[in-house]
């Protein structure tokens, strides 16, 4: 067999309740024995991942199947069970489920869909080729009622040097010593919880700092957070299930500010969309995202203000997605999840990300140079 291919008629992407269709295209130069020619899809979610316990190893897994079909593409006649010479061409068709979850892949799982064709040939090993394709669902966030609107967090800590009222004995004798504790505030406003990948996130803080040192920068970052559900078969467990998370940081900014001591300040920041799969969620895998703001400052202990705001991410951006932040009431705490998980601060700061001059561009023109 000189080749074996699999080509798509859109190499781009599919959506849930669209057709894939495509050919098969074999050449080969001699007759090849085989009885048959299939071409299948399959499309699922897995998870996976092993813990160490004691002086074994324990596997976890769990399959979810969305899309599984094939049909017989050739067959070998009874008088002559060899392929034959030439260039040949087999077309396909198959229809994927709506409703079903974006192409994924992570740590601890992902989603797949692929065509595969295999040529069967007895007594020896059958020629197979398989070719992935993406899926991206289709999410409009002007659907989403609860997304749109402007939402607030107003934090507060206690942040200084903080010691214990007590007795310290020195060479010169016992001293009594109390440290110093202030109670400073940050609130931090985004105009909407709903983004689509390109969109620039708006981001204003209003700080009240009564400590006695400056807060001197902004941190945002945005985290993406995938649950993983597995089972485990033995005779001690009758599959129960297990869990797995995963927290990555997808983007982050960081603004230099200077907010002196005893006063207020009112700061701007931003933060870039990129490219990123809608929040979604399937029996065994869910991803969700979520905007950690921090606003460090020089006092010498708990010296960070920190607010998070749940994040909901969708392919078509909103009729008012060039709108920046206003004033809302410091109430407002509108939750579009579960509470995320804590997020920790990077290591290595990036520049702030400019205002946007032109709409965003739509998720496919988002995703046109990616593979997931």
């Amino acid at each position: 067999m000189d080749s074996l291919e699999i080509v798509f008629d859109h190499r781009d992407a599919y959506q849930p309740g669209q057709q894939v269709s495509g050919k098969v295209i074999l050449n080969n130069c001699t007759e090849i024995k085989a009885s048959h020619l299939t071409i299948c899809i399959h499309g699922g979610a897995f998870t996976h991942w092993s813990e160490h316990r004691y002086s074994e190893t324990v596997y976890f897994s769990s399959t979810v199947d969305y899309v599984k079909e094939e049909f017989l593409a050739w067959s070998a006649s009874e008088q002559n069970k060899k392929f034959p010479i030439g260039h040949h061409v087999f077309p396909f068709i198959f229809q994927l489920p709506t409703g079903i979850p974006p192409s994924y892949e992570g740590a601890h799982g992902r989603v797949r869909y692929s065509v595969r064709v295999e040529l069967d040939r007895p007594w020896k090993f059958s020629k197979t080729q398989r070719e992935y394709f993406q899926v991206i669902s289709n999410v409009d966030l002007n659907t989403l009622s609860y997304g749109n609107n402007p939402v607030a967090k107003k934090e507060s800590k206690d942040i200084g040097s903080v010691f214990k009222k007590g007795i310290v004995t020195t060479t010169f004798g016992p001293v009594l010593y109390i440290g110093s504790i202030y109670h400073s505030y940050s609130q931090v406003t985004i105009p909407k919880q709903a983004y689509a990948p390109g969109e620039t996130l708006p981001i204003t803080i209003n700080i009240d700092n009564l400590s006695t040192r400056p807060a001197y920068c902004i941190r945002a970052e945005l985290h993406q957070h995938t649950h993983y559900h597995a089972t485990k078969s033995s005779i001690f467990s009758n599959h129960k299930e297990y869990h797995k998370n995963e927290t990555k940081m997808v983007a982050e900014s960081r603004k230099t500010i200077k907010v002196a001591a005893k006063s207020v300040g009112n700061e701007e920041s931003s933060i870039k969309i990129p490219k990123l799969i809608p929040n979604f969620g399937c029996p065994i895998i869910m991803v969700e995202y979520c905007l950690s703001v921090k606003v460090d400052t020089e006092t010498s202990m708990n010296n960070t203000l920190h607010s998070e705001f749940p994040i909901f991410i969708g392919t078509t951006p909103t009729n008012n997605s060039m709108t920046f932040p206003g004033t809302v009431d410091e109430k407002t705490d509108l939750m579009l999840m579960p509470p995320p998980y804590s997020c920790s601060p990077p290591s290595a700061p990036t520049d702030d990300s400019p205002a946007p001059s032109a709409p965003p561009p739509t998720y496919e023109e988002s995703f046109s140079t990616n593979k997931i």
